[in-house]
């Protein structure tokens, strides 16, 4: 009874294995028959992994796979496939067309054979195969009517008419056939990146090599020094290659490595990716094309013999790659931890101290023991901070230097030596230096770096001065925010008069009232005076002191020529108080500068552009064209004659 049981077991097994080969076999595209040729061919025609095209119109077979999602040409040389190219004919086949079809039985009857229709010795013979299974299509001569085509089904039985299209797609030039993109390492997923330079001396010792490396999300140079690079310029040079295509295929015939300059090449550029690498070899100059814009290189995959050509920009750029992707920025540092700075010169010292409120204050040594303390400019302090931070290397001098190589460039006697403190992490010290007889280099060293670099002189040199007043807070003086402005003079000193004097009769009213009485140019030059009384702001100090006239130079002083005085009611306590302010100036020296002084804030100081202008207008005295009065021009006079020398 078991042996029976068994045996029906095994039958019904038998019975399933036989259904599912059938059902497999139904479903398998290539095995189709009868119907239409879009039937036959299937739209299973996009699962394809390669494509052979072979006949009497095609010089060469191609043969072509894909890898992935990629396509690539393996005959008759091996080079990615251009994958649009590739689309354009599974589209083509995929939504094919018949005009008309019949059968190889019904021409034979006519006494016609497939000569007749080119399929006796096709154009183009092409097989599609997925994995193992492939179906053949035949393209013959074209019809007499029509741009169409004869084509043998995959069948074998019957011939379709189809549109030349067809044909034409196949027919694509080898030189469209191919991608012109050279790397295929995406750019994300490079983490090295390397130049090899080979020496004007055929010595392979004396090769130049850089590389850089990004295991931890940061590009350094492993060769041929331990340095920062400069993350941007890293990428954009990364970018520019991966996008790089070839100019031109060489031909087999004409790709004589030796004149090429690709069997001993001058350049080699490897990118690195997710466990995998492509070099690029690049050999002589292409001089045969000279309707380009740009020079170009021959060049080739290493591990592929077809050479092209390529502009010869992006590797001019990498000649000297060593320096021009390193990282110039040589002053890292977080701002927010910055304490203290100390600027010093032979004996000479500033120091920039951060108080508890987030202020900074100027400190200045001035002998004996006596510390000069002021508040420093916020706006001034940042733009130190900033400048320390952007500092840039021109060229870098010595990425080892001796102690024979710092005192040969003047670091023996710094011209600048700056002090950076932090809360939370060690002192940073920048020197900067020059040879005695050096007057147009300067050179930087920070002691975080072993490097020495060149910095561009003046610039840096005005950014850090030796100057208290340079750091000192420009808000000369704040009025509370209550304060009552009650009126406003400007004399003249010198010839005791008084200019203008502004007083509103309404104390509500106020000032706004007494303005729009005004002309336009006064009204505006009485509200500047107001505001800059409110909070007098200069633009930079002169002197930490007060005179009587301003020493312009050992020969000449410039004498208080306006004084701006004002009174001011001041809220607080039971009874108000109040305050005169008063400030002198100058005459205005230029368009663009006027000296003021203040003796109670113990100051002399650059006036403002916007006070400048407000001065100008109130004091001085223009006598206004005839135009502006509406009188008649006077007609002009004829010069008299320059007499004869």
């Amino acid at each position: 009874m078991r042996f029976k049981f068994t045996i029906f077991l095994l039958g019904l097994n038998v019975i399933a294995f036989a259904l599912i080969a059938y059902l497999t076999q139904a479903s398998n595209p290539f095995e189709r028959s009868g119907g239409s040729l879009a039937a036959q061919i299937g739209r299973e025609i996009i699962e394809v992994d390669r494509i052979e095209l072979r006949g009497s119109g095609i010089e060469q077979p191609r043969v072509i796979t894909r890898v992935g999602s990629n396509w690539k040409i393996i005959e008759p040389m091996q080079w990615k496939a251009n994958y649009f190219a590739i689309n354009r004919i599974l589209n083509q086949l995929q939504f094919i067309e018949q005009e008309a079809t019949f059968s190889i039985d019904e021409i034979l009857g006519t006494g016609q054979s497939l000569a007749d229709y080119g399929l006796e010795d096709p154009v183009i013979e092409l097989i599609i195969s997925e994995g193992d299974n492939s179906i053949q299509l035949s393209i013959g001569t074209m019809t007499d009517i029509g741009n169409n085509v004869y084509l043998l089904g995959p069948d074998r039985k019957r011939i379709f008419v189809v549109s030349r299209e067809v044909i034409d797609s196949l027919l694509i030039n080898l030189h469209d056939l191919r991608n012109r993109e050279i790397f295929d390492i995406p750019v994300f997923e490079v983490t090295d990146f390397s130049v090899q330079i080979k020496s004007a001396t055929d010595a392979t010792e004396g090769d130049l090599r850089v590389r850089l490396s990004n295991t931890t999300g940061q590009w350094r140079f492993e060769a041929p020094l331990s340095a920062e690079a400069d993350p941007a310029l890293v990428s954009n040079t990364i970018n520019n290659l991966a996008s790089l295509k070839v100019n031109r295929f060489i031909q087999p015939e004409d790709a004589d490595p030796e004149l090429l300059g690709l069997e001993s090449p001058f350049m080699r550029i490897t990118l690195h990716g997710n466990k995998r690498r492509q070099t690029l070899l690049i050999g002589n100059r292409d001089r045969s094309n000279t309707s380009r814009d740009t020079a170009q290189y021959f060049a080739r995959l290493e591990g592929n013999p077809i050479a092209f050509s390529v502009d010869a920009r992006p590797f001019e750029n990498l000649m000297r790659a060593q320096e021009s992707l390193r990282k110039r920025n040589f002053m890292n540092f977080e701002a927010a931890d910055l304490s203290a700075i100390h600027i010093s010169e032979a004996g000479r010292e500033i120091r920039l101290q951060e108080i508890e409120t987030g202020d900074w204050q100027v400190l200045e040594s001035i002998g004996n023991g006596q510390i000069k303390q002021r508040r420093a400019d916020p706006e001034v302090m940042q733009l130190l901070i900033n400048d320390l931070q952007q500092l840039r290397a021109k060229n870098f001098v010595i990425d080892a230097p001796n102690t024979v190589d710092l005192e040969r460039l003047g670091f023996n006697a710094p011209r600048r030596v700056i002090t950076l403190q932090f809360d939370s992490a060690e002192p940073i010290t920048l020197e900067l230096a020059h040879p005695e007889d050096e007057n147009e280099k300067l050179y930087a060293k920070a002691s975080t770096k072993e490097s020495v670099y060149e910095i561009e002189r003046r610039p840096t040199l005005q950014l850090f001065p030796l100057n208290l007043l340079h750091y000192r807070n420009r808000n000369l003086e704040t009025l509370p925010g209550a304060a009552v402005i009650k009126s406003v003079t400007l004399e003249n000193i010198l010839s005791d008069e008084r200019i203008v004097h502004y007083q509103p009769e309404n104390q509500e009213a106020g000032w706004p009232n007494l303005i729009e009485q005004l002309d336009s140019e006064q009204a505006d030059a009485v509200s500047t005076l107001l505001t800059k009384l409110r909070t007098f702001v200069v633009q930079s100090y002169l002197a930490d002191e007060f005179n009587e006239a301003y020493q312009l130079d050992p020969d000449r002083s410039l004498p208080w020529t306006y004084r701006l005085s004002a009174e001011v009611l001041l809220p607080g306590g039971e009874t108000e108080q109040t305050r005169t302010l008063e400030y002198v100036f100058t005459e205005r020296l230029s368009g663009t500068k006027q000296i003021g002084g203040n003796k109670v804030r113990n100051a002399m100081f650059e006036l403002t552009l916007d006070l400048i202008e407000a001065l100008y207008v109130l004091t001085e005295d223009r006598a206004l064209p005839p135009e502006a009065l509406d009188e008649p021009v006077p007609e002009p006079t004829d010069p008299e004659p320059v007499p004869e020398p």
